[in-house]
């Protein structure tokens, strides 16, 4: 089979691979589409973030196959321990695979095991026309999703994690900071979960006008100061929970003019702030300032998490663009065919303003 193959940094090339034989636990699926991410296109180009030691390590091991956790396949094979997924079943991976040996995981508490496996940076990911993965970390999906929705799933599965743990109650004011793809779903699910008024901030007009069409609340931080313009709507008081989904180089968490600086600022005392983008990097933040209003900094967790008997989030994040209550094909704009294209594909979901996309690129295999 052909598989994109990862020499160095900035460095790949297309080669024939051994096919993967599944193990016990695993699947082996026909990848559709990958979405890469812009995490990963980042720690292709070499830069110090997530998951940056798992990449340093795996490519001084020699050439590996790396990335591809958001994808659309479909199930061939299965090992003989798999019961919950069948041959034939389209998926996508919510899921981080727990190490079920520290004890986080004797315990109960997988979710928060520090030795997880992650797909595309610790085993191989679905930059490949086959992969086998473990089936714990995979769901299926409904008939009626496209392959594009399907492999733009996984940052959705994450939105609910980040919206579930931020404890909204019906009637809160919500404001996010940032529209870019976990943005605009987190404003969208804090509606579903009953907020009165979701604010989105953005620099973006096309991307708030968007927002706009979904009943969010556009302010545009390029006319005004988002935080006054929060504090201006909400009489003084400041939105109930705040998302920053921006993420990247910031340098205080509670002064200026960044994001995480912003929603610290736009939220009431005893609010909650919920760190959704990955900020690159340290942050100087004034722990006396957050003291003063008792701000809630909460950092979600990332994986899949019961929602009730025999249901869970993996599911939850399918079933809700199934029904249209959340919409993610707005940011499905720019695709590319064939594993050689792997290259524009990279360039296309770094520089996103360049190429007029909304959001990562999809590389149909």
């Amino acid at each position: 089979m052909r598989a994109v193959v990862c020499h160095d940094f900035g460095d790949a090339s297309v080669e024939t691979v051994d096919q993967p034989t599944p193990a016990a636990d695993d699947v082996l699926l026909d990848i559709h589409r990958v979405q890469l991410s812009v995490t990963e296109c980042a720690l292709f180009a070499g830069e110090a973030i997530a998951h940056a030691e798992a990449i340093n390590s795996r490519l001084a091991d020699g050439p590996a196959r790396l990335f591809g956790h958001e994808f659309c396949g479909t199930v061939v094979e299965r090992g003989a321990s798999v019961d919950h997924l069948a041959v034939g079943d389209r998926v996508y991976a919510p899921g981080k695979i727990p190490c079920g040996e520290c004890s986080y995981c004797e315990s109960g508490f997988e979710r928060y095991c520090p030795s997880k496996t992650y797909i595309g940076y610790d085993i191989p990911g679905a930059l490949a026309e086959y992969t086998a993965l473990p089936a714990e970390a995979l769901r299926p999906v409904p008939d009626s999703l496209s392959d594009a929705e399907v492999a733009a799933l996984q940052p959705l599965a994450s939105s609910v994690l980040c919206v579930r743990e931020s404890g909204i109650q019906s009637g809160d004011i919500v404001a996010v900071i940032g529209t870019g793809v976990m943005g605009y779903q987190c404003a969208q699910l804090a509606l579903a979960e009953g907020a009165q008024q979701v604010f989105v901030v953005d620099i973006d007009p096309e991307k708030l006008a968007i927002a706009a069409d979904r009943g969010l609340d556009p302010i545009n931080a390029t006319s005004c100061d988002p935080v006054d313009e929060i504090m201006a709507r909400t009489d003084g008081v400041g939105a109930d929970v705040v998302f920053e989904a921006v993420g990247g180089n910031q340098s205080h968490a509670s002064e200026g003019t960044d994001p995480i600086a912003q929603a610290m600022g736009g939220v009431k005392a005893g609010g909650t702030v919920v760190q959704v983008g990955y900020i690159i990097g340290d942050v100087t933040i004034s722990a006396r300032a957050v003291r003063k209003k008792s701000v809630t900094w909460q950092n979600p967790v990332t994986g899949i998490a019961p929602t009730g008997p025999g249901r869970d989030t993996g599911d939850f994040a399918a079933e809700l663009v199934a029904s249209g209550r959340v919409s993610i094909s707005e940011y499905i704009t720019h695709e590319r065919s064939g594993l050689d294209s792997f290259g524009e594909i990279v360039d296309i979901t770094t520089n996103k303003e360049t190429y007029g996309a909304r959001g990562p690129a999809q590389l149909i295999i």
